[in-house]
């Protein structure tokens, strides 16, 4: 599978106080093959605390894994990758 995305300008994500849904646009999709999970990888900074759910359209959402203090950290970089039934990432 391949991320349906411009990889230049990738994604960005907003998840408003006391939520843990994110709103990312442009929304996460894999084309071209069916997708066994999304994964985080790459993390820049450390850890990450959120999950990819895969939802049954070809979409997934993203996930804070808990509230997050906004105060303490701002932002989060890494990167998402789709895996195919065979294992295989998307690059």
């Amino acid at each position: 599978p391949k991320l349906d995305i411009n990889s230049e300008d990738g994604y960005h994500g907003l998840v408003k106080e006391n939520e843990t849904l994110v709103e990312v646009t442009p929304a996460i999709r894999a084309i071209g093959a069916p997708v066994k999970e999304f994964r985080i990888v790459n993390k820049h900074h450390g850890e990450a605390p959120f999950e990819i759910i895969k939802k049954a359209d070809g979409y997934a959402e993203l996930r804070a894994r808990r509230v997050l203090n906004c105060e303490k950290r701002r932002n989060y970089k890494f990167d998402i990758a789709a895996v195919g039934e065979d294992g295989k990432e998307s690059s």
